[in-house]
């Protein structure tokens, strides 16, 4: 008897997604293995053993027969997977798959915020949709010999790598408590919990980024979206809101940072408004890095106070208050942080 043809790309079951990474490795620090959200991106070695422990009703040996068999495991040449399970045809899961994938990516990317040097990052990506490449370009003199012929490579090569150097610093940091209120395991408002998750992806896409302009924009929506509502003035609610958190740090006062956070979002209206890219420098973008790093220590730290942008804002005004009546702060938890990062001349240079 003839059997009917199936599309499988129209057959409805629980698929397992597989795909190749690039600018990530991961070590016996994770055990090679490390979940953000509803991702688990594992080593190449441990693929073929971790079927069971995910659920993926195939024996380990039968999967390690399907990915060798059909050659992606070799031909795909990475080091590094994303695995995932959603339920559907494939014809309607790509685009989630893959939407969902680049957003844990970018959450992941994050991690970066702190913990190096932009120069430095990496871009996790799928393999494939790294921004990486080379440039050539020559100056000659048409009336003489002279010439200069330079090749450059451009974009992120690096890997992040996910070492017990990273576990220690995000050990100390923010990240992995992060993560737990991302996944719900810490309870907070689904609006606020919504708003973090986008913060995240849009920090990491800052941090993989080489446009400085880009990514100055980018964090600077970041600093607006958890720090301010509509209807405020953000030219002056911006630089109070930032300074409930960091104004007790002596730097505040000293480096005159009120009139820092003024000139930058001065900066990214000119952008915004007029195109005007030119006037954001190296500068710019680092003390936002700052700034972020500094809010989200102490907003995830301090998770069970800042539980919605409503119990954000009412501490800045309450902190307001206190600085209007000339009273000590009685608002501020004596546990919050500040995090002093140094930068060398080379790191104004590029990024």
């Amino acid at each position: 008897m003839a059997h009917s043809y199936i599309d499988p790309r129209k057959h409805h079951t629980q698929w397992c997604f597989i795909a190749p990474l690039s600018g990530l490795r991961l070590t016996n620090a994770v055990k090679k293995e490390f979940t953000v959200s509803r991702v688990t991106f594992v080593d190449r070695e441990k693929l073929p053993r971790i079927g069971r422990r995910l659920g993926i009703p195939l024996r380990n040996q039968e999967i390690k027969k399907q990915i060798i068999e059909s050659n992606y495991y070799d031909a795909a040449n990475a080091q590094t997977f994303a695995l995932l399970r959603y339920t559907g045809t494939p014809a309607e899961l790509s685009k989630k798959c893959l939407r969902l994938l680049k957003d844990e990516l970018d959450i992941l990317a994050m991690s970066q915020l702190g913990f190096g040097k932009r120069r430095f990052n990496s871009h996790p990506s799928l393999k494939g949709d790294q921004n990486s490449g080379k440039i050539s370009y020559l100056f000659f003199d048409p009336n003489s010999p002279a010439r200069v012929y330079n090749n450059q490579l451009t974009g992120k090569f690096g890997f992040l790598d996910l070492d017990y150097s990273w576990k220690r610093y995000h050990q100390k940091v923010f990240y992995f408590k992060l993560l737990k209120v991302l996944n719900k395991q810490i309870p907070v408002s689904d609006s606020w919990s919504e708003h973090l998750k986008r913060a995240a992806v849009m920090i990491g896409q800052s941090q993989c980024s080489n446009d400085i302009a880009q990514s100055f924009l980018w964090n600077m929506i970041v600093l607006e979206m958890l720090l301010t509502e509509q209807g405020d003035k953000y030219s002056e609610a911006l630089p109070k809101r930032i300074e409930a958190f960091l104004g007790w740090v002596g730097y505040w006062s000293v480096l005159d940072y009120e009139k820092r956070i003024k000139d930058i979002y001065h900066k990214r209206c000119k952008f915004v408004h007029d195109g005007l890219r030119d006037k954001i420098e190296i500068a710019d973008l680092l003390f936002t890095d700052d700034l972020l790093l500094n809010l989200m220590v102490n907003l995830v730290n301090h998770i069970q106070i800042f539980s919605s942008k409503e119990a954000v804002i009412n501490f800045a005004d309450k902190v307001e208050a206190e600085h209007i009546l000339g009273i000590k702060s009685k608002v501020r938890p004596k546990t919050l942080q500040f995090f002093s990062r140094s930068y060398t001349d080379d790191d104004f240079q590029e990024i």
